[in-house]
C-alpha cells in the first residue's frame, strides 16, 4: 500500500474461484468511504458483472470493521461549497444541486440492489450509515458476533429520510423500521438478527470461514442459473414496490439535508465547522443521549 492510499483509502477486487472479492480498504477510520472510495466500489462491480466466470461478489471490509458508511468530513460539502451574495451573506447550495448529487449518490447502491451477480457481505465491527446501506443492498448478510449495526447519520437531522426506507419497512416491519431510523440507535448482532437484518451470526473468528462455505455452495449453481435468478429477485422487488425507493430517496434526503435547526437544536455541520469531525461527532451522540446516561446515574 503506498502512503497516498493509506491516507485515502481504497476498494480493491480480486477475482478467484467464481468470486469476485470486492474490500473496502481504509481500516485506519472504520473503512469510512470517501467520494473516491465509492466510485472505485462501483468500478468493482462493473469487473464482477463483466467477468462471466464470476458468480457471486463477495463483499467485506479490511481490518475489524465492515464500514462507518461515508466519511463525515465529506459530508455536508458534497453539494459544493457555500457561496457569498452580493450583499456578503452566504448561500446554501440550491435545491437543484442537491437533487442531482442525490441522485447519482442513491444510484450507486441501486447498483449494487439490482445487479444480475449476488452480493454477500461479510460484516463484522461498525456497520453503521452508507455501509449499511451496502450490506441491505445485498442479497445476503453473514455477520460477525461484534458486528454494531444501525443508522446513526440520522441525527444529522435526516430523522427518517433514508434512502433504505421501503426496503426497511418490508424486512423490518413499519414500526421496526421507524423505530431503527427515529432512534437512531445502534444494534448488537444478534438484534440485527433477530429483526432480519442479517441472515447468520457467527463468532468473529469463524466469518471468513462461514462466508467461504456459502460462496462454495453458490459458485456451483450454473451461471445462467444465478443470472435469472437475481433477474427475478428484482422483478419481484418492482412489483412489491421496494425499488420505488429509489425513485423518490434522493429527493426526501435533499429536503431533509436543508433542514432548518432552530437555537435549541444540534447542527452537526455548524459544530464541525467550528470544532472539526472528532469533537462534533461526540457532542452529536452526547445531545441524544444526555437523557439515557442522567437516568443511569
Amino acid at each position: 500500500m503506498t502512503e497516498s492510499t493509506a491516507v485515502t483509502g481504497s476498494v480493491d477486487y480480486l477475482a478467484k474461484d467464481g468470486r469476485g472479492y470486492i474490500t473496502i480498504n481504509r481500516p485506519d477510520k472504520k473503512n469510512a468511504m470517501t467520494n473516491v472510495m465509492l466510485d472505485q466500489l462501483m468500478d468493482a462491480y462493473d469487473q464482477a458483472e463483466a467477468d462471466d466466470d464470476v458468480r457471486l461478489i463477495v463483499l467485506t471490509g479490511a481490518g475489524e470493521d465492515f464500514s462507518t458508511g461515508h466519511d463525515l468530513a465529506e459530508v455536508g460539502k458534497e453539494y459544493g461549497e457555500t457561496t457569498i451574495d452580493a450583499k456578503g451573506r452566504p448561500r446554501k447550495p440550491s435545491q437543484r444541486a442537491r437533487l442531482q448529487h442525490d441522485k447519482m449518490y442513491m444510484g450507486r447502491f441501486a447498483r449494487i440492489f439490482t445487479s444480475l451477480k449476488p452480493t454477500l457481505s461479510l460484516v463484522k465491527g461498525y456497520c453503521l450509515g452508507g455501509g449499511l446501506y451496502l450490506a441491505e443492498a445485498s442479497d445476503l448478510v453473514i455477520a460477525a458476533d461484534t458486528t454494531k449495526i444501525g443508522h446513526p447519520e440520522q441525527k444529522l437531522g435526516l430523522s427518517g429520510a433514508a434512502y433504505f426506507a421501503a426496503w426497511e419497512m418490508v424486512t423490518l416491519g413499519p414500526r421496526k423500521a421507524r423505530e431503527l431510523l427515529l432512534l437512531a440507535e445502534v444494534w448488537d448482532a444478534q438484534t440485527a438478527l433477530a429483526n432480519g437484518l442479517v441472515n447468520k451470526v457467527v463468532p468473529r473468528a469463524s466469518l471468513e470461514e462461514a462466508g467461504e462455505e456459502w460462496a462454495e455452495r453458490i459458485v456451483r449453481l450454473p451461471r445462467d442459473g444465478i443470472v435469472m435468478g437475481k433477474a427475478a429477485t428484482n422483478l419481484a422487488m418492482d412489483n412489491l414496490g421496494i425499488t420505488s425507493q429509489f425513485s423518490y430517496g434522493h429527493i426526501l434526503h435533499a429536503l431533509a439535508t436543508n433542514v432548518r435547526y432552530e437555537a435549541d437544536e444540534y447542527n452537526f455541520m455548524k459544530t464541525r465547522r467550528d470544532k472539526g469531525v472528532r469533537a462534533s461527532n461526540h457532542e452529536r451522540e452526547a445531545f441524544y443521549d444526555k437523557d439515557k446516561k442522567e437516568g443511569q446515574e
